[in-house]
């Protein structure tokens, strides 16, 4: 048995057989059985002895200045010129940063889609993570500080606590963009970081999470198969460290990343994801994976 999402909770995977929607042209987060997220929340399956089952919610990054600036040029000649050089007069895109455009769409995610789904289901994710990429790192404080101001029951500790998966990063190779910082500047800036709402966010990185990024090359753009198998060992990472307790879940990450994460899970495909936008998938991941963390 693989892990696999479940259909019937979501407009993006009403049924087995859907061939895919355009996020663009229809609302992919649309409940489609349940009248709240409390209700699809209490009709997720019960575990088995053989199965978990788990609420994912993925979140794609605001507008960074790589976005921005693919907006500018155009696809074409950001893949061919632009893509390898870090920045122009508008901004810095080495381990993008979320442009004012981006945090803005974040915070409205936050307050128009996340504070509502953690209003009606009373409680906030079992547990968070994220990808390492400060334009995550952003989306997260930004998108997840409405949501602290507006609930009724905020946690009692300040900190929120965010695991970092290295392999749930954006698509490797060549693009400047998805090169990632070295990791004591990343700290420096984002470890703690104070949300509007007086709670810090701690990240949790893996012990001896090494200083320069061992993962993207210069001369190598990483292909859809070689993202996939990638994306299915950070899944392994994710799956494996939950206990059965631990069912309502959070990741912040990457177009790419959504995409390949669907595919790993047998997810019909959702076409033109927006930057901002959020994903919802009900997961079953077999006992033998929960445990051992092997997709």
């Amino acid at each position: 048995m693989s892990v696999r999402a479940i259909p019937g909770y979501f407009s993006a995977f009403p049924e087995e057989g859907f061939q895919g929607l355009d996020s663009t042209k229809c609302d992919h987060l649309q409940l489609i059985n349940h009248k709240d997220w409390k209700e699809l929340y209490d009709k997720i399956p019960k575990d088995t002895r053989t199965c978990r089952y788990k609420l994912l919610i993925l979140a794609r990054h605001g507008q960074g200045y790589h976005n921005a600036a693919i907006l500018r040029y155009g696809m074409e000649k950001w893949d061919a010129y632009w893509s390898l050089l870090s920045g122009d007069e508008h901004g810095e895109w080495l381990d993008s940063k979320l442009t004012p455009v981006g945090k803005d769409q974040v915070e409205r995610t936050g307050s128009n889609i996340l504070l509502p789904m953690i209003k009606q289901l009373g409680m906030l994710p079992h547990v968070f993570f994220s990808s390492p990429m400060r334009r995550c790192l952003e989306t997260f404080i930004e998108s997840w500080t409405p949501v602290l101001i507006g609930i009724e029951k905020a946690p009692t500790r300040k900190g929120i606590s965010t695991r970092i998966i290295e392999n749930l990063r954006e698509t490797l190779g060549s693009h400047t963009c998805d090169k990632r910082i070295p990791h004591s500047m990343a700290v420096g800036e984002y470890q703690d970081f104070c949300t509007k709402s007086g709670h810090s966010v701690h990240w949790q990185y893996v012990q001896d999470y090494p200083e320069e990024d061992e993962l993207w090359l210069a001369d190598h753009r990483e292909t859809f198969a070689e993202l996939d198998i990638r994306t299915k060992d950070g899944l392994s990472e994710l799956f494996g460290q939950l206990s059965s307790e631990e069912k309502f879940i959070s990741l912040t990450c990457h177009s790419g990343v959504i995409q390949s994460v669907l595919r790993n899970l047998q997810h019909p495909p959702i076409y033109n994801l927006e930057t901002g936008k959020v994903v919802g998938v009900v997961v079953e991941v077999p006992i033998d994976i929960a445990n051992q963390g092997e997709l």
